[in-house]
């Protein structure tokens, strides 16, 4: 190997034997216009964009070569589906005693994609995987180039392949030629080598513009390490005629070399640069209603992606997916949804028409994690991706889910979302019901997911329960919910029992409030009557037109305590139908006068003297405390006793 390794490309227009992509500049149909003035042969690139072991990932490096070639050729050679067994090679530096680093150990791995071994080198040298992909592209084409044959992947890097020699056979291999450019690059910038010295950082110097040296020089201030290296790669500099005509080629003294490399990088990874030209691109019928420029902070020099966000707008860029935007209404929701950065991401695609057949048109925009959709009324709301395929399954809006009326949310595989036909919810398993009317509204405006219910596991059913009427009702992982006349009301597992206890819904008829616990008792309003649950005492039902009295007394709190069985039938002397209802301290009465609680002492003399039949007659008024006794009236006199 030569001491200087030499790579010039394009000697001359007419002596053209290769792929003119990297023997003139990048052809003028990319979208990105580049202007020879802007070429700068003191710092063709800057050492944060040379240098970094972390500038791309596998990941993007692969999907930037996707993009390139989205379909190989006979050969089935290309870079997109190149693989190549490596081998490991130990950590390198300039005088092979560890002080002056080169690379870093490379772990060699059958069957390492192109894309895999770009990146690996790029960790071990901390050479860009940038640099050397536009390399590749520069020497040899290989990025853009859809059927490249062996003879181009084994001096894919142009490395050891001088201008007045064949190429050393050494170095031969794509992995090989990657791994000793990059290392190469290294050992040139690295002040102990014997290269550094050859044309120094900051010193005022002659770079030829061809290897004939009739043709002449150009004295260029080198500004930094990266641009050092590469015209110690290749040692030339692009004179005006190369420059004027960017493209295409100058004239016999020209040469490309330094200027493809600048250009390549710029088309493929100027993202503030791109971003620019393709929103000019789309003129002002686009543009226009976009607003001021509120910020580009992340469009910078070394950026894989950005955005500049605009008062009703964001437009993205990255190195796979070039330029995209989102424009109001849908760019206010993306915006409020944190954008890039955000649940939905990145822009993955324009926004599109929506044909909601009979439910109305409208639009969406599809993002990395979802989509936003505009409905008929201009309202805007994210569809997630867990949702967005069973919304679809459906027949989106289209559909009888209609259009989204709240945005998707999801927690640990679990999902809920309000469409005009229903709120969506699914499970961890991925299980999709669809709820409407009370039992919906209950469900969004206490927690959704996280409701009290947990998650429905059947669909909604009708059913009919006897002089209650009709109603539905719903399985959940907490109970039974039950829905009549507009409220919907769970039936706690802890009070199925209870409620069997007392004959059931066909007995006591719809719930009419939620389960309650206070003082260790659970109970819950019925049409006929409250439900209580005592330890594992059988279920109670306490009559409606008795309520009021135990309220009266304190409730389960009260004198009265907790009840010990249902209420039964309780005759007069009159003949009226009444009821009675044992409890711990004492017994509620319901009689002509109504219902009052009778504390146990008071009951024990009722009850001797022979109750609504004997000479007191029915109750009429609460008991009340006296002294520390008890005193309360009957129709026909009073009993008083002690507390």
């Amino acid at each position: 190997m030569r001491k200087t390794v030499l790579r010039w490309a394009g000697l001359f227009a007419a002596a053209l034997t290769v792929v003119a992509s990297f023997i003139v500049a990048p052809s003028p149909a990319q979208a990105l216009t580049l202007s020879g003035d802007d070429f700068d042969a003191g710092k063709i690139i800057s050492n944060q964009q040379f240098f970094g072991g972390n500038s791309m990932s596998a990941a993007e490096i692969q999907a930037f070569l996707d993009k390139k070639v989205p379909r190989c050729g006979s050969l089935n050679k290309c870079l997109t589906v190149y693989t190549q067994d490596t081998f490991t090679r130990e950590a390198s530096s300039i005088h092979g005693d560890g002080v002056n680093p080169l690379c870093s150990e490379y772990v060699g791995a059958d069957d390492e994609s192109a894309a895999q071994i770009i990146y690996k080198v790029q960790q071990a040298c901390n050479i860009s995987a940038k640099v050397i992909l536009v390399t590749l592209q520069k020497e040899q084409g290989l990025i853009t180039n859809s059927n490249p044959t062996s003879d181009k992947l084994k001096i894919a890097m142009g490395y050891a392949c001088p201008d007045t020699a064949p190429c050393a056979a050494k170095y031969f291999g794509f992995y090989n030629q990657i791994y000793s450019a990059a290392s190469q690059f290294q050992r040139y910038t690295d002040p102990s080598s014997n290269f550094w010295a050859s044309k120094p950082v900051g010193v005022r110097q002659p770079i030829l513009y061809h290897p004939n040296a009739d043709c002449g020089t150009k004295r260029v201030t080198i500004e930094n390490a990266a641009t050092h290296a590469l015209y110690i790669y290749t040692p030339y500099t692009p004179n005006a005629a190369a420059l004027a005509n960017l493209g295409g080629t100058g004239n016999a003294c020209s040469s490309y070399g330094n200027s493809n490399f600048w250009e390549w990088y710029q088309y493929w990874f100027g993202a503030k640069a791109n971003i620019t030209f393709d929103i000019a691109e789309l003129g002002g019928s686009v543009t226009n209603g976009w607003g001021a420029l509120l910020d580009d902070s992340t469009c910078t020099a070394t950026a894989n992606s950005c955005e500049i966000e605009y008062v009703s707008a964001v437009a993205t860029w990255s190195i796979a997916a070039g330029t995209r935007f989102t424009a109001d209404p849908i760019a206010a929701r993306y915006k409020s949804a944190g954008g890039v950065r955000g649940l939905l991401g990145p822009i993955t695609k324009s926004s599109e028409t929506i044909n909601g057949a009979s439910n109305g048109d409208g639009s969406r925009q599809k993002f990395v994690g979802g989509f936003v959709y505009r409905s008929p009324s201009n309202e805007t709301f994210i569809v997630l991706n867990d949702v967005q395929t069973y919304y679809a399954e459906r027949g989106g809006p289209a559909g009888s889910l209609g259009w989204p009326s709240g945005d998707a949310t999801c927690d640990d595989g679990r999902c809920a979302q309000n469409f005009t036909g229903g709120y969506v919810i699914s499970d961890s398993t991925g299980t999709y019901r669809v709820l409407d009317g009370a039992i919906a509204e209950y469900l969004q405006a206490n927690g959704g997911l996280d409701s009290p219910w947990g998650q429905p596991l059947s669909d909604a059913e009708t059913r009919t329960f006897g002089r209650y009427g009709t109603g539905r009702i719903q399985m959940f992982e907490q109970g039974t919910v039950y829905e009549k006349n507009g409220t919907a009301y769970l039936v706690a597992d802890t009070l199925a029992a209870a409620l069997a206890d007392v004959g059931g819904v066909t007995e006591v008829g719809w719930p009419l409030a939620e389960p309650v616990r206070a003082d260790g008792v659970l109970s819950q309003l019925y049409s006929a009557g409250r439900v209580v649950k005592v330890g594992s005492a059988a279920g109670v039902l306490i009559p409606t037109n008795t309520l009021s009295a135990l309220r009266k007394a304190g409730g389960f709190s009260g004198y009265l305590g907790t009840p010990t069985g249902d209420a039964t039938p309780y005759e007069g002397k009159d003949g009226f139908a009444g009821t009675k209802q044992n409890f711990d301290g004492g017994v509620i009465v319901f009689g002509t006068r109504g219902a009052f609680a009778v504390p146990r002492s008071v009951w024990d003399v009722y009850r001797a003297k022979k109750g609504p039949k004997g000479k007191y007659g029915w109750p009429d008024s609460r008991a009340s405390v006296r002294g520390s006794g008890w005193k309360q009236s009957f129709q026909r006199g009073s009993i008083t006793t002690a507390r």
